[in-house]
């Protein structure tokens, strides 16, 4: 779900959800290509770079001033020794690690990812060529994943508060990614070169298998970022590794007597088996007996939707950049045999380095195969594809359709047939032509042309997603490069740490984050163990079916 819960775009603008009326559900097996199973808890050591430089010698001239203060002159003298011994004094006072890392924004920093939670890493001091982090972090392990780190230096002194810039001028320095030894339990300590820019960084590894049930209890619930029918979504911290998550609750009561326990069993079992970069993955999932609770990756640089409504349009290259990372995430989920259904701003979130992270699976179908059809009318009004509105059936192809929206959108505005009156907005989709407003480039009203062809049989994509790659609108993108994450987004979200919520709604936030009694929902035991397996913590992906 949009972490935005029950917030629409527009006032006319509603989610429709119904059961198929055409042909029944089908019992769905498990998608194939899931991640390798894997529970545990990785410790990550950074401890200190060699030899970095910045790009051509360019120092930003912010940068060059802060390096001739007396605070530049104490940040040179630390070492990772100092740092030790000021540790150790602290421990032995009974102190907390007082060390301050917000003091030297003028070195460079570093942004370390693990299964989409991303960890902000400022030094301690140093200087620009060997910044000092002695930083350690946990990551708790759902899948073999890779870890990456990227490091970049900022071009100005941070601002704080609503008028704070984006971080989009941060120069980049490299990057490195290496999947973790998870079958030596020791401790592994190397140096890492950095890839695309000079210089080495010294990192530790170790990792403990774990195998534990989760409650409520394990999470200290911080912030509400988004509220709905069904529940709510807070900010969390896990107790034991200190990473931050969302934690989406969701009242047994209610999905029963809408009937979307099915739903919500195909929402847990696509998150927990998607493996894609640009996919919030599901952490855990347990329940009690009135809640389900799904644990996510935590992305904080805010959905979509806040930074298009902001900006009002996106220019192409934006545009683009998203598209082909949706694209990505589509293409993942096709391979799956799942079919997304529901793409629109508000399911599309940013990380802190600016790249997309699509959420909220409770529309998917999964079983889908190639020739497969299905006849749920569900989705976004201004989004739904001519296929879903005349009832013929729909495959895959709509995720196309929808893409061609969002992209029309991106560069425009607004959805290319959108009108306040729903009806009337579905004739439109039924009926007009697609008119272009003079900002779209000939090569975006291309690719607009063929994937919002009212054909599904004749639009683009409908031999795969590689058809689309092909298009002469991302020509200039490579795919396996922004695969990797190798190209860097054309804007970075203004975001100070990892429980920075200043890109979600006041609405929500200003809410006291508890978990709130159900009362009356005594539910029978036969209710009850339709959601046996719906429990995950990486090592048990079901191999059941489920109906969806």
């Amino acid at each position: 779900m949009s972490w935005k819960l029950g917030r629409s775009k527009k006032s006319s603008v509603i989610n429709l959800r119904a059961e198929d009326v055409v042909t029944p559900r089908s019992t769905t097996p498990t998608p194939g290509g899931k991640p390798s199973p894997r529970s545990g808890l990785l410790a990550i050591r950074v401890m200190w770079a060699e030899g970095i430089a910045v790009p051509d010698g360019v120092i930003p001239a912010a940068v060059q001033a802060a390096l001739t203060s007396q605070q530049a002159k104490v940040a040179s003298a630390v070492s990772p020794s100092s740092v030790n011994q000021q540790r150790l004094a602290n421990k032995s006072r009974g102190n907390r690690d007082s060390i301050q890392r917000t003091q030297c924004w003028w070195l460079p920093y570093l942004v370390m990812e693990y299964e989409v939670n991303q960890v902000l890493i400022t030094p301690l001091g140093g200087d620009l060529d060997k910044p000092i982090f002695m930083y350690q972090a946990h990551f708790d392990v759902s899948r073999n994943s890779e870890l990456s780190m990227q490091c970049y230096l900022r071009t100005d002194e941070p601002k704080r508060g609503e008028h704070a810039d984006d971080l989009g001028n941060d120069i980049f320095l490299g990057g490195l990614k290496f999947i973790p030894n998870f079958d030596d339990g020791g401790q592994q300590d190397q140096w890492y070169d950095l890839v695309g820019g000079d210089g080495k960084i010294q990192i530790g590894v170790s990792y403990r298998p774990t195998s534990q049930s989760l409650s409520i209890e394990d999470f200290e619930l911080i912030t509400v970022i988004g509220k709905g029918s069904f529940g709510k979504v807070m900010q969390v911290r896990k107790r034991d590794t200190s990473r931050i998550y969302a934690l989406k609750t969701i009242r047994k009561m209610h999905i029963v007597n809408r009937n979307e326990i099915t739903h919500t069993l195909a929402e847990r079992l696509v998150l927990a088996q998607v493996n894609s970069p640009f996919i919030v993955p599901l952490k855990f999932s347990f329940q009690s007996e009135q809640k389900l609770y799904l644990v996510l990756a935590f992305v904080n640089g805010g959905e979509l939707f806040h930074h298009l409504q902001r900006e009002q349009r996106f220019n192409e290259e934006r545009a683009r950049f998203y598209s082909a990372e949706l694209l990505l995430a589509l293409e993942h989920l096709h391979e799956l045999d799942v079919v997304y259904r529901d793409l629109k701003p508000e399911n599309i979130l940013l990380d802190f380095t600016g790249h997309i992270a699509l959420c909220d699976f409770g529309l998917c179908k999964l079983n889908m195969k190639a020739d497969d059809k299905t006849n749920t009318f569900c989705g976004t009004p201004e989004y739904l594809a001519p296929e879903i509105l005349n009832g013929h059936g729909y495959n895959k192809t709509i995720d196309w359709w929808t893409i061609g929206v969002l992209l029309y959108e991106m560069l425009a505005g607004l959805p290319p047939f959108y009108d306040e009156v729903t009806d009337r907005m579905y004739e439109k989709i039924l009926n007009d032509p697609l008119v272009f407003p003079p900002e779209i480039g000939p090569e975006a009203r291309s690719i607009l042309t063929q994937l919002l062809n009212r054909d599904p049989t004749q639009r683009l994509g409908v031999n795969g997603a590689a058809e689309i790659k092909k298009h002469p609108f991302f020509a200039s993108m490579d795919f396996k490069l922004l695969l990797q994450k190798k190209i860097q987004p054309p804007f970075k979200p203004n975001v100070t740490s990892p429980v920075d919520v200043s890109n979600f709604d006041t609405v929500f936030t200003v809410e006291p984050p508890v978990d709130s009694v159900v009362e009356n929902s005594n539910l029978s035991q036969t209710v009850q163990e339709q959601f046996s397996g719906f429990s995950y913590y990486g090592a048990n992906i079901p191999v059941g079916s489920v109906q969806a």
